[in-house]
């Protein structure tokens, strides 16, 4: 149970062992249906959300509160990483490229510029951006010297 955000999320997991033939990948070992249900803390009888979600792992079965953890620390990455593609000057989910090579590039792309932008807790991307396109030079100067950060 967790009661941050205003909000009361409670999860659980259920676990079970499959085969790789099972679902056609190679590295396939068990399978987690997440179940998340929240409601408003300031709305005493506010009405329940609920969402399941279903994800395929490498890892075995046997350890399910470690499955659980693996699937939340994998979203609270995931959530990070796509706020910074989605909720700036991107917009990468509005993107539909009909060639998979144009989007590959710019995935690989926007990769290389979230590893070597240096963000702070004083800025954000698209500011970030609007004052590289501004300053050329110094965009120019970023690529040939960053250091990424991993």
């Amino acid at each position: 149970m967790d009661g941050d955000h205003g909000r009361i999320d409670i999860r659980s997991a259920a676990v079970c062992a499959i085969a790789p033939v099972d679902v056609g990948l190679l590295s396939a070992g068990s399978g987690v249906k997440v179940r998340r249900e929240w409601r408003a803390k300031t709305e005493q009888k506010s009405e329940a959300c609920v969402h399941i979600r279903h994800f395929i792992s490498s890892l075995p079965p046997d350890n399910p509160a470690h499955l659980g953890r693996s699937v939340r620390g994998h979203w609270s990455v995931e959530n990070r990483n796509h706020h910074k593609r989605d909720d700036s000057v991107w917009q990468e989910d509005r993107h539909r490229h009909r060639r998979p090579r144009v989007a590959q590039n710019l995935a690989l792309t926007r990769n290389a510029l979230l590893a070597i932008i240096p963000f702070d807790e004083k800025s954000n991307l698209p500011s970030l951006i609007a004052h590289y396109q501004q300053n050329p030079k110094l965009a120019i100067n970023l690529i040939l010297n960053a250091r990424p950060q991993i």
